[in-house]
């Protein structure tokens, strides 16, 4: 891929902090109420920035609005859009917009409208994912990138336990061959792939004081992470795959 050439970020601690105001004691949004949970969609929004060229990138299913929010502190120029129409402050601290669509499935761009489409945990909870890919290939330009993280990995032990003991939230989950797969079938290249999140962020469900005393452990568990979301065989256990590919 073309790479931004000597890009430099903005300052995490200072997203952090921000972020942090939003989100934090916000039992709501477990995934983003802790330090360690939002270093790693800085991880993801630096990834992005390194690999994409500049350009117009869709948030597809913004949720919360926090990776729009690194995105556009990274000079992309972004779209937001989801179907729930709720606030969404963080966006609101820089005066980032966001498309409320009435239909699960068909987007309200033209053809062609974006460089670069992200999905950040959002293809496994789409009600037709063969017909959400249709659109999300239609709205690309013609070798424009379809950056997926935070698919739920089939084979994720945390996904196994999660459901056995009723925690559970993803009841689609794919395996690398399947999504590559699935990807093709729709007429995209795969160009790379990956794993994310070896151990929790969040302990979504537990109390708080449990989370707590788990996010203590933040400076541990990070590096502990990068090494086994890329060790032989374990990195398969992993809880996430990211995919990047390009409309052909």
């Amino acid at each position: 891929m073309t790479k931004i050439e000597q890009k430099k970020f903005p300052d995490p601690k200072k997203e952090i902090t921000e972020m942090l105001a939003v989100f934090k004691n916000q039992d709501q949004w477990p995934h983003l109420a802790s330090e360690l949970g939002l270093k790693r969609y800085i991880k993801m929004a630096d990834q992005l920035a390194r690999n994409l060229p500049p350009g117009k990138i869709l948030d597809w299913g913004a949720g919360c609005g926090q990776m729009s929010y690194l995105l556009k502190n990274r000079g992309f120029e972004v779209v937001s859009y989801d179907i729930d129409p709720e606030e969404r402050p963080l966006l609101k601290l820089i005066n980032q917009t966001i498309t409320i669509g009435s239909d699960p499935v068909n987007l309200p761009f033209p053809d062609a409208s974006f460089d670069a489409v992200l999905s950040s945990g959002v293809l496994e909870h789409v009600a037709d994912a063969d017909a959400s890919l249709k659109e999300v290939f239609r709205v690309l330009k013609k070798q424009g990138y379809f950056s997926i993280y935070m698919l739920p990995n089939k084979y994720s032990y945390i996904e196994f336990i999660s459901d056995r003991i009723g925690r559970g939230d993803h009841p689609v989950k794919y395996s690398l061959p399947e999504i590559k797969t699935f990807l093709n079938r729709q007429g995209f290249e795969v160009l790379s792939t990956g794993y994310q999140n070896f151990f929790p962020y969040n302990l979504k469900g537990f109390p708080r004081i449990i989370r707590q005393l788990y996010h203590l452990l933040d400076k541990f568990i990070g590096p502990l992470d990068r090494l086994f979301v890329n060790f032989p065989f374990l990195k398969h256990l992993s809880t996430n795959i990211i995919v990047v590919a390009k409309k052909i």
